[in-house]
């Protein structure tokens, strides 16, 4: 039986070690996001030290998503494709790691993901990953489903990303090498031989390197060799009471995700800057895609309803990888919808290089400088 998890912040109880908070690490972690949290805890199985600096925000996509690991749906070049699998793949060993280190269950869902009104499989898309669904296949997956053709990715699925992080902030809290000081960052102080980060508070914090993960917020930071391409999208979603899938399934107009006893309905795709309101008309639109997927939900009870800002580059992919002309910052921003997914191999990529290793991936598609 998984044990009862509540989302809080990483301040909200003391560090174990809190006696030793060092005045100096080696990695600054700018974002206490999903990015920020897995790039701090590979950064301290490496071996180094680390500070994380964040503060909760209404709106941040972490806690918004709903968990999708969904890397064969919409378009990629083949490079791309192979990273975000490699991304996905890496999920049983990361959550049962984490279990492991805090006793938290993460729900981890394989099944596949189903993609309905479509009739073709990409071209680059191996056997292993990618069928066709016929009527009765279909419908023997998916009884309640009120579609006729869908392709099964059969090795995607969902995490469930409110467990996620909560596990994720219990191994902080337990790692004697990581330090967290809650607050925002207002600035960066790119050095030769050293870095240093101000909060908003003017609390100022130094490393040998700082690592920018701070989602949406990451181009408002001042001090950054060069400007972020990345924007706040918002994506608006519901639950509904009841779960009548086994699967995730994903349509041009919403996805489905089960959760528990319960079904998430996503997403708006809405460029509103940081307003992370709900609005009627979005939640309206979302509830009579659900339905019009899902018939049996038709009279079911909303749940909630929430808003989540996705942090959007111009080509949807994250900037990942050092800053050229001041290697002592690295770059990990920008996932978009991917977030949840990219999170752990993001974190594998910095901790090597900060490490000065081998990389375990080819990360050359999102060097910021693709951008000018």
């Amino acid at each position: 039986m998984m044990r009862p998890i509540a989302v809080v912040p990483l301040s909200a109880t003391p560090h174990p070690n809190a006696s030793r908070e060092r005045l100096r690490a080696d990695v600054l972690v700018v974002g206490d996001g999903v990015v920020g949290l897995a790039t701090a805890l590979a950064v301290a199985r490496a071996g180094g030290s680390c500070r994380i600096l964040g503060r909760t925000i209404a709106g941040a996509a972490s806690a918004a998503s709903a968990g999708l690991l969904a890397p064969s749906i919409g378009a990629a070049d083949p490079p791309i494709r192979a990273f975000m699998r490699a991304a996905r793949d890496r999920y049983p060993d990361w959550v049962h790691w984490l279990a492991e280190r805090t006793g938290i269950e993460v729900t981890l869902s394989r099944l596949g993901i189903i993609e309905v009104g479509s009739r073709k499989l990409e071209s680059d898309a191996p056997e292993s990953e990618a069928m066709l669904l016929d009527d009765a296949a279909l419908a023997s997956l998916e009884p309640s489903l009120a579609t006729a053709s869908a392709v099964l990715y059969p090795h995607d699925g969902f995490v469930d990303n409110l467990r996620l992080l909560a596990a994720m902030r219990e191994a902080v809290r337990c790692e004697w090498s990581i330090d967290v000081a809650e607050g925002r960052v207002a600035m960066i102080e790119p050095g030769r031989h050293a870095c240093s980060v101000t909060t908003e508070d003017g609390r100022k914090q130094e490393g040998d390197t700082v690592v920018l993960a701070a989602g949406a917020w990451s181009a408002l930071i001042s001090g950054v060799p060069r400007p972020i391409p990345v924007e706040p999208v918002r994506g608006q979603m519901l639950q509904l009471a009841g779960c009548p899938l086994a699967h995730a399934v994903s349509s041009a107009d919403a996805y489905l995700v089960p959760r528990g006893d319960s079904t998430i309905v996503g997403s708006t795709f809405e460029r509103v800057g940081f307003d992370s309101s709900t609005t009627s008309n979005a939640l309206d639109h979302l509830h009579r895609a659900a339905t019009s997927l899902l018939p049996s939900l038709a009279g079911a009870d909303v749940l909630s309803t929430w808003a989540g800002l996705r942090p959007l580059t111009p080509d949807g992919l994250p900037v990942l990888g050092r800053d050229p002309d001041f290697d002592r910052v690295v770059y990990a921003c920008g996932h978009g919808k991917n977030g949840i997914l990219l999170a752990p191999i993001t974190a594998e990529c910095v901790a090597a290089m900060v490490a000065g290793a081998t990389l375990p991936i080819d990360i050359r598609a999102f060097d910021i400088m693709r951008f000018g």
